[in-house]
């Protein structure tokens, strides 16, 4: 029986083995292509390249919130909620940086390749 259990250990440590390799190089495998742009809004989405000169007009419950990709950068210049915290955000350029309108519903996210610099902006432990 100490037998058996071992050949059954070594063909589970191999399965698990090759499917995490598998998953691995499913999820690294586009790390080098280009950034790209994610817009959320609605139960909607929209996916356009960072690189990609664009001036989009994206609905919500308020209304139209504008969203420009210009050189690389991507920023709201105008929405119809009160405040107006999106359009103060400022440009976002880099992967994991994001603008939010959360009383018109829009989400806009860079997702992708990750600087060519290698820089973070932060560090977990």
């Amino acid at each position: 029986m100490k037998q058996i259990m071992k050949r059954a250990d070594a063909v589970i440590l191999i399965a698990a083995a090759v499917i995490i390799g598998v998953m691995s190089f499913q999820i690294y495998r586009n790390g080098s292509d280009a950034a790209l742009v994610r817009i959320d809004a609605a139960g909607r989405q929209w996916i356009y390249p960072v690189d990609q000169n664009d001036q989009l007009f994206i609905p919500g419950p308020l209304g139209h919130t504008e969203v420009v990709i210009e050189d690389g950068h991507v920023h709201i210049p105008d929405s119809p909620c009160t405040n107006k915290i999106c359009v103060s955000t400022g440009k976002i350029q880099r992967t994991g940086q994001w603008i939010i309108c959360l009383p018109n519903d829009v989400f806009v996210r860079i997702e992708g390749a990750l600087p060519e610099d290698g820089e973070v902006d932060d560090v977990a432990f």
